[in-house]
């Protein structure tokens, strides 16, 4: 089932941080580093971010939803990720 949220809603999944060693073995970290938010669906008033942006949110604010994924507003996004 696909959901467009309105006004300044976000819809966002959990993208857990991992690392890799220098053998190749992924290391899932918690400790301190922030999970990332990859954006879902956003609603109409929502300006600055694009489906498929990467976001680091205040997770205190965000309500889980029924599927898994998290709804935030924009006020929650403390920002966006980008590559140099």
């Amino acid at each position: 089932m696909n959901i467009r949220p309105l006004k300044n809603n976000i819809i966002v999944e959990k993208v857990e941080s991992t690392r890799t060693t220098a053998s190749g073995i992924a290391l899932i970290s918690n400790n301190g580093e922030p999970d990332k938010a990859k954006v879902v669906a956003i609603g109409n008033d929502v300006e600055g971010i694009l489906v498929d942006d990467l976001l680091l949110v205040n997770w205190n604010k965000a309500s889980e939803l029924n599927n898994g994924n998290f709804r935030i507003t924009e006020e929650d996004v403390i920002g966006v990720y980008y590559e140099e």
